[in-house]
């Protein structure tokens, strides 16, 4: 069995032919002309001067993280490195047992072992679907919160390596899809029209949760070791940890 372990605005004149717009008639002279503007002023101070809380389901984690376990910031370098050791260990226990069900070969299994170790250096750490409580991976569970996952796209099946499972479904239904708890692998061949040559197979493995915010900034958690939680955010965001 394949193993992966790895120790300022200007001013403008009016034409000629434009002539100043006159006001309109009041129906109350007494009220002052402004009034409707400032009010909306005020309303938009007022508006502005409450700043929108952001991260709350990630806040609301923490919290509760906190009472049992230990919290740790790291770096962005670090977070790829760990996610991405997150991902190995999740290939290793999960997925060759996997493909082996769906009887992938030993050849394929080692073909992308090895183009999943050639892409461990760089990993592809993205956004998911929305965290489900019955897949999350944390000790306590937050809504609003999404799946981060580490992604393997474009990896391939050599003809001969997918097995005759993966043969009968492609050639019935064109795809294949299989899952674990941690990990989701989708298969399709190379050319849509017809399977007659090697499978392209993109792999998803959840690795943390993550929320992002309006302005597109990330906070990413996930279990370092036992006990001991470690968080990334952009831009430093304070989350009262």
């Amino acid at each position: 069995m394949a193993d992966l372990r790895v120790t300022d605005t200007k001013g403008y004149m009016l034409y000629r032919e434009v002539e100043p717009v006159q006001p309109y008639p009041r129906i109350d002279a007494q009220q002052p002309h402004d009034e409707k503007s400032r009010g909306q002023d005020q309303a938009r101070e007022k508006k502005d001067g409450q700043p929108r809380r952001r991260f709350v389901a990630m806040r609301q984690l923490i919290d509760r993280l906190k009472e049992t376990g230990q919290l740790e910031r790291i770096a962005y370098p670090e977070l790829l490195k760990e996610l991405g050791n997150v991902g190995i260990a999740h290939a290793d226990r999960e997925l060759f047992d996997l493909l082996q069900t769906h009887q992938v070969t030993i050849e394929g299994l080692n073909h992308l072992a090895a183009q999943i170790r050639a892409l461990m250096a760089t990993p592809d750490v993205g956004f998911g679907p929305p965290l489900e409580a019955e897949h999350n991976v944390l000790p306590y569970f937050s809504r609003d919160l999404a799946v981060v996952q580490l992604r393997y796209l474009h990896l391939e099946l050599l003809a001969g390596q997918e097995g005759p499972h993966l043969v009968d479904a492609i050639a019935r239904d064109g795809s294949f899809r299989c899952a674990t708890r941690h990990l989701q692998v989708e298969f399709h061949p190379q050319v849509k029209a017809q399977y007659d040559s090697s499978l392209i197979v993109d792999l998803r493995m959840m690795v943390a949760v993550g929320e992002m915010d309006e302005e597109n900034r990330r906070a990413i958690l996930f279990e370092r070791t036992p006990g001991v939680f470690a968080l990334y955010t952009d831009k430093q965001i304070s989350l009262s940890i």
